[in-house]
């Protein structure tokens, strides 16, 4: 277990519930029970997002990264499968697949705002990074991702993942929590553990009112799927961290700091 504020019986519950829940949307899916484009646009959504969360619960629990690994392979999949049903709405609501695939702005979609989207890539990214996917797999997903110059920190670790001919925005969609990580990549490398420290020491608290999963640990009965318990990490310090080599040593003993996916 690298998780402690939910038991191991509580892991081993959910992540059963949730391949389950997975398994028989996609099938609800390919069966046609989602009639209207919308819906199916809808349903494929909210099954990509259920695979980061299955990546993420398998890494909480404690799985061996190696099993982490295949989890997080299979998110691209659904993911494609999102931009396919995307792809099918009719031509006048082609506008509604923003709300799913665009990653900052105020728009939201099935409830959830734009910012959830945003840090769910980053994770995605952040878990392809740490558990060494190969970087065909690495390139499939910032293409599908996109966003290219719109936002300076998810520019910066495109570029570092491989996306090399990217332009870098000078802005950020959400400075006011990630301006600290963002600044790590224009730091000296004597400045860089002090902003990683500081973002990682606000990180949860700034989330608050804009994450679906915020406060999860104290939800007894979910009444929606981004309700669960998955774990609470700050993989986007994961990241950055691997790219700019930043040893854990100069980082600090945090419990949502992801430590063994830190390579340095």
């Amino acid at each position: 277990m690298r998780d402690s504020r939910k038991t191991t019986d509580y892991f081993e519950t959910f992540l059963v519930d949730i391949q389950v829940g997975i398994n028989e949307t996609q099938e609800a899916l390919e069966a046609g029970n989602f009639t209207s484009s919308s819906a199916r646009v809808d349903t494929a959504q909210r099954i990509y997002q259920l695979a980061i969360m299955r990546a993420v619960a398998h890494y909480s629990y404690g799985a061996h990264l190696s099993d982490v690994r295949r989890y997080v392979l299979e998110i691209l999949p659904y993911r494609k499968q999102l931009k396919a049903y995307c792809d099918k709405l009719p031509r006048p609501h082609q506008f509604y697949r923003n709300a799913f695939e665009k990653l900052g702005g105020q728009a939201d979609a099935v409830g959830s705002a734009n910012i959830n989207r945003y840090i769910y890539t980053l994770w995605w990214l952040a878990l392809l990074q740490g558990c060494e996917v190969d970087q065909a797999h690495i390139d499939e997903v910032l293409a599908i991702v996109g966003e290219q110059g719109k936002d300076t920190l998810l520019d910066n670790i495109a570029m570092a993942l491989g996306d090399v001919d990217r332009p870098i925005s000078s802005t950020l969609y959400y400075p006011e929590i990630y301006q600290p990580l963002a600044d790590v990549f224009s730091a000296t490398k004597a400045e860089q553990p002090d902003l990683l420290n500081t973002f990682i020491s606000n990180w949860y608290e700034s989330l608050e009112d804009q994450a679906d999963w915020h406060s999860s640990h104290d939800i007894d009965c979910e009444f929606e799927y981004t309700d669960y318990y998955i774990g609470y990490w700050c993989f986007e310090l994961s990241l950055v961290a691997n790219i700019l080599n930043v040893p854990k040593s100069q980082l600090p003993s945090h419990s949502m700091l992801p430590i063994d996916l830190i390579k340095h």
